[in-house]
């Protein structure tokens, strides 16, 4: 991959950043509970946090114990692209409804697209493997149609999601990731739960299959 690609798809991975999406999240939260509309604040976090904790049993289940799939290249949903496609489609929804609306459709589609252009950009970088980014984009997909189903009053609050807009534009730059240091935390987290000196990593989930393969060649 050449230098201009490389710096290309981390601006576009850089979208689904726990240190962006996450504060994007909180201020979302802020205009829906402004608004009053904390029954569905509260049914769209519950669904958030479903899915961060799937997100997170899926990669630790992995690091400390190495269960995953080796045929499907599988050891952990991809949680940037959950991010977004959770978060994303909510926010450019809500800014772009006309008034009286709860949601643009345009907006919601944009989010979902983008979405889909953070997973691409986990594949380019070889952070993830195709199922885990699908799995991450699924599971986004999920819950923001769940946030579009339950939040069933129009925008109320405009300039807290003008500010959410402002805030995203300023914290974006790739030359500093603004990342939380997230895959220390599940490591150290793997770890201390399972006992292990060392984190499983994807060479160890397919070393199994290659074993037997040889072992296969060798007996033919």
């Amino acid at each position: 991959m050449s230098f201009h690609a490389a710096d290309f798809w981390i601006v576009i991975t850089h979208l689904g950043a726990a240190g962006i999406m996450l504060p994007l999240f909180l201020v979302i939260a802020t205009e829906l509970w402004l608004a009053g509309q904390k029954s569905d604040l509260l049914a769209w976090m519950l669904a958030m946090s479903t899915g961060g904790a799937i997100v997170l049993a899926s990669k630790i289940a992995f690091i400390g114990w190495g269960w995953g799939s080796a045929s499907l290249d599988f050891t952990g949903v991809s949680g940037h692209t959950m991010l977004a496609t959770s978060i994303l489609p909510v926010w450019m929804g809500r800014l772009l409804a006309e008034p009286g609306q709860r949601f643009s459709l345009s907006g919601v589609s944009l989010g979902l697209a983008i979405g889909a252009a953070v997973g691409v950009s986990r594949l380019a970088l070889e952070a993830h493997s195709p199922s885990e980014v699908m799995a991450g984009w699924l599971l986004g997909l999920a819950i923001s149609l769940t946030a579009y189903k339950v939040m069933r009053h129009r925008r109320a609050v405009q300039g807290v999601a003008a500010l959410a807009g402002a805030f995203l534009l300023l914290v974006f730059s790739p030359s500093w990731p603004g990342y939380f240091p997230t895959h220390k935390w599940e490591v150290g987290i793997a770890l201390a739960l399972s006992g292990h000196a060392q984190p499983y990593v994807r060479q160890d989930l397919h070393r199994p299959l290659r074993g037997s393969a040889a072992e296969l060649s060798r007996r033919d």
